[in-house]
C-alpha cells in the first residue's frame, strides 16, 4: 500500500487538466465501452483477486486499531494530510466486495472530494482485484471513466506489471484518452505501466517497450530509460544504442531531465554531445529541473535554448522558481526574456506567487501592463489567486480583460467566491452583467442552490 500516496498523486495532476478541459467543454456522456476482449484478457495475468493476509473487513481491522471504518469518518478529521491518511488506512482493509460498494458512496460527493477519495480507492482496488476495479471503472461515466482507469492501470503495474501488460495488450482501446493531455496529463497508457516495470525490472520493461509501436512505444522506452537515469545516468545514454527518430528523441529529452537533477555539469556534457538538432530539447527539459534548485544558473542556461516550444516552457519553470523568492524580479526577467506565448504562460505562477506575498503589488504591476495578452494573463491570475480580497472590486478588475473567453472565466470564477461570501451581492451582480452569459448565470445559481 506504499504505492497509493504517489500514484493518487500523479492521478490528480492528469485530473487537473483533465478536468479543465471538461469544465470547459460540459460534461461528456458515457461511450459504450468496448470490453469484449476482457474475458480473454483476464486469462492472460494474475488472478481476478488478491488476498490480503491478516485483513477481512475494514469494520473488523477498524475495531481497537483507531483507523476509520467509513468515509463519514474520515471527513471529520480536520487535517486535509491526516484526512489523506485516513483515506489510505480506510480503503487498505478493504476487499474487492466492500471496494465496490465504498465506490458506490462516493457519488453523491462534491467533485473534489470524490476525485481524491476515488484515486486512492480505485488504487487500492488495483492491487486487489484489478480486473474488478477497471470492470467497475468501464461502468462509469465517460469523463470519470477516463479519470479512474489511468490509476488503476498504475497501481496494477505497481504491484504486476506483466499482468498490466497483458491487459493492456488486450484492450488498448479503453486508454486511448492517455497521454492526450500534454506534459501535466500524464503518459500514454505503455508509459504508465513501462515506467512501474523499470522500477521492479529495467530490462524486462525495456525489452517490453520496443515490442510496442508508434507514440506509445517512443514514449514507454523513454520512461524506462528516465526511470534508469534516476540512478545511473550515463548506464541510460548507452541504452539509446540502437533507438532512432522519435523514440531517440524523447530517450535524450528525458535522460538529459533526470541527470540534470543530480549532476548539471554531466547533463551539459551529455546534452553537448548530442546531434545539433536534439540538443534544444534535451537542454531545455535539463534547464527545467535545474529551475527548482539553481534558478539564476537556469535563467542563464535558458537563454541559450532556441527559440521555441522548448525555451518557452524553459523560462515558465525559470520564472516560476524565481517567484518564489522574489516575484517581481521574476515577472520583470520575464518580459525582458520572454516571447509573448513565454510571457502570457508565466504568468499564473508568477502572479499567483506574488499575490501570496504581497498581493497589493501584484494588482499594481498587472493593472499597469499595456493592454494585450500579458494583460490579460496577468489580470486573469491575480483575480484566480486573491482569494482574500474584495470579489466586487476583483470582478470591476476582470471586467477589463480583453479576451472575452478568459474576462468570462474570470468573473464567473470570482462570482462563484462571492456566492459563498454575500449571495444577495452576487445575485444582484449577476442579474445585471453583462459580460456572463446565460449558461454560466445558471451553472452559478445551480451551485449555490439558488
Amino acid at each position: 500500500m506504499n504505492n497509493l500516496l504517489p500514484i493518487a498523486a500523479s492521478c490528480l495532476l492528469a485530473g487537473g487538466a483533465i478536468g479543465y478541459v471538461i469544465g470547459n467543454t460540459g460534461e461528456e456522456e458515457a461511450p459504450s465501452e468496448n470490453v469484449a476482449d476482457q474475458d480473454k484478457a483476464r486469462n492472460l495475468g494474475s488472478s481476478r483477486s488478491v488476498s490480503r493476509s491478516g485483513s477481512s473487513s475494514a469494520d473488523s481491522n477498524s475495531q481497537g486499531s483507531g483507523k476509520p471504518s467509513s468515509y463519514e469518518e474520515v471527513a471529520n478529521v480536520p487535517s486535509q494530510t491526516a484526512r489523506v491518511q485516513s483515506l489510505v488506512d480506510l480503503y487498505s482493509n478493504m476487499s474487492s466486495e466492500e471496494l465496490a460498494e465504498a465506490a458506490e458512496k462516493l457519488r453523491g460527493l462534491p467533485m473534489g472530494e470524490r476525485f481524491l477519495a476515488g484515486s486512492l480507492l480505485y488504487a487500492a482496488w488495483a492491487e486487489v482485484s484489478p480486473y474488478d476495479a477497471m470492470d467497475h471503472a468501464n461502468g462509469q461515466r465517460g469523463w470519470e471513466s477516463m479519470l479512474i482507469k489511468p490509476g488503476i492501470l498504475q497501481s496494477w503495474a505497481a504491484s504486476d506489471p506483466k499482468a498490466a501488460a497483458d491487459y493492456y495488450a488486450s484492450n488498448k482501446s479503453q486508454f486511448s484518452g492517455m497521454g492526450m493531455m500534454g506534459r501535466m496529463g500524464g503518459g500514454t497508457g505503455g508509459a504508465t505501466i513501462a515506467k512501474e516495470w523499470a522500477k521492479q525490472d529495467p530490462e524486462g520493461a525495456l525489452a517490453w517497450a520496443k515490442g510496442l509501436e508508434g507514440r506509445d512505444g517512443n514514449d514507454s522506452v523513454s520512461k524506462v530509460l528516465a526511470q534508469i537515469a534516476t540512478t545511473d545516468p550515463k548506464r541510460a545514454a548507452g541504452l539509446t544504442s540502437g533507438l532512432e527518430g522519435d523514440a531517440l528523441t524523447k530517450a535524450n529529452v528525458d535522460i538529459a531531465k533526470e541527470w540534470a537533477k543530480a549532476d548539471w555539469s554531466g547533463a551539459e556534457s551529455f546534452i553537448n554531445g548530442l546531434p545539433a538538432d536534439q540538443r534544444g530539447d534535451a537542454l531545455g527539459a535539463a534547464v527545467r529541473s535545474l529551475a527548482d534548485d539553481n534558478p539564476t544558473l537556469a535563467a542563464k542556461k535558458a537563454l541559450e535554448i532556441p527559440e521555441g516550444d522548448s525555451r518557452d516552457d524553459a523560462i515558465e519553470s525559470v520564472a516560476e522558481s524565481m517567484s518564489r523568492e522574489n516575484p517581481a524580479d521574476a515577472a520583470a526577467w520575464v518580459v525582458a526574456n520572454g516571447s509573448e506565448k513565454a510571457q502570457r504562460d508565466s504568468m499564473r505562477n508568477v502572479i499567483g506567487n506574488w499575490v501570496g506575498q504581497d498581493p497589493s503589488a501584484a494588482k499594481a504591476w498587472a493593472v499597469a501592463q499595456p493592454e494585450g495578452g500579458l494583460r490579460d494573463s496577468a489580470v486573469s491570475s491575480f483575480v484566480m489567486s486573491d482569494n482574500t480580497g474584495s470579489p466586487a472590486e476583483n470582478i470591476q478588475l476582470a471586467e477589463t480583460i480583453s479576451d472575452e473567453r478568459s474576462r468570462g472565466w474570470s468573473i464567473g470564477m470570482t462570482t462563484m467566491r462571492w456566492m459563498g461570501e454575500d449571495p444577495k451581492a452576487a445575485s444582484n451582480y449577476l442579474e445585471s452583467s453583462e459580460f456572463i452569459d446565460e449558461g454560466m448565470k445558471k451553472r452559478i445559481l445551480g451551485r449555490s442552490g439558488r
